[in-house]
């Protein structure tokens, strides 16, 4: 049993370097990259039941061949939910009154983020789970960041059309995040509009009596804080912000911002990371209402290398806005 432990921690500690490979090569190849990504997955839950045996089998005495059994029927099974939490989106729907703002109005936003289309991207999930956002017929889309994963060329599959048949009658609109920078931003941001997806870096929109704020990455140094963003706004109509990195949080309840949504955290993807993630963000998933700020985050609509998710999902964010 201590030398299985032993063996598999290696084999977690060697994950270190091959990432950093996978920045030059494995980003591209297919093969290689759904290896690495399954393979790191795979490590860290052997990891975790070795452990869990280890402490079963000091009060039990477990034989070899049960051990093997156990591992044999409990990791395939983990390993398909796991997937099929990644592979098809679930559908969340949020009901927000804001209760400064009562013009008897209505807008159902569909919200999404860190989509991370790459080389290993399974076109057909994108497709089905954007089919499944159409049929909620909302009236406009938001992307919270992180559209490309990295850089633009490495996308082979052919996604000119998939966005654009979701036809949210007010368009399409999305912010960058920063694995958009990571890639080469003017390049990917080039990318996104030729998919129907106007990009807003700092800009400010108007729709149905609602503006609405696109916010750069916190990556650009130079981006607007949220203050100077407001300064020459109606206040009296609501204010939407999309914001990828929830770290601006605080920020908005300063500026007393009626709904934030933003991206990145994926909800920590996979244990032990949700833990983590949770302790960095005021709110790391879902919806969190402070004072008058609502703020939704979502845990994003697919992944990046790594095709599994535990104790999350992939998600599609339905928001019926009420003002």
């Amino acid at each position: 049993m201590e030398h299985l432990f032993l063996i598999n921690f290696i084999f977690l500690v060697a994950i270190l370097p091959v990432l950093y490979i996978r920045r030059t090569y494995f980003r591209r190849n297919i093969f290689l990259g759904r290896f690495l990504g399954n393979y790191i997955f795979i490590a860290h839950y052997v990891f975790f039941l070795l452990i869990i045996l280890g402490v079963v089998n000091y009060f039990y005495r477990l034989s070899s061949l049960n051990m093997v059994t156990i591992a044999f029927v409990v990791l395939p099974i983990f390993f398909v939910y796991s997937y099929k939490n990644f592979s098809f989106a679930k559908v969340i729907k949020n009901e927000i009154r804001l209760e400064k703002h009562k013009s008897g109005k209505k807008l159902r936003i569909a919200f999404i983020s860190d989509v991370h289309l790459s080389a290993l991207t399974n076109k057909q999930n994108i497709e089905d789970s954007l089919k499944k956002m159409s049929e909620e017929e909302p009236d406009i889309l938001l992307i919270g960041g992180d559209l490309v994963d990295f850089s633009c060329k490495d996308i082979k599959a052919d996604f000119t059309s998939s966005f654009r048949e979701v036809e949210p009658k007010y368009g399409i609109y999305a912010v960058v995040g920063n694995h958009e920078y990571h890639g080469g931003i003017e390049a990917n941001i080039k990318y996104i509009e030729s998919l129907g997806v106007k990009v807003l870096r700092d800009n400010i929109l108007k729709i149905q009596g609602i503006n609405i704020i696109g916010r750069d990455d916190v990556t650009n140094k130079n981006r607007k804080k949220i203050s100077h963003l407001i300064k020459n706004i109606d206040r009296d109509l609501p204010i939407v912000l999309l914001d990828h990195n929830p770290n601006s949080i605080a920020e908005a309840i300063v500026s007393k911002i009626d709904l934030e949504l933003c991206g990145h955290t994926h909800r920590g993807q996979f244990f032990p990371y949700n833990l983590i993630v949770k302790k960095m963000y005021k709110n790391y998933h879902g919806y969190k209402k402070f004072g008058l700020t609502h703020t939704i985050v979502s845990a994003g609509f697919s992944s990046w290398l790594i095709p599994h998710r535990v104790n999350s999902t992939s998600e599609i964010n339905i928001i019926d806005l009420y003002y």
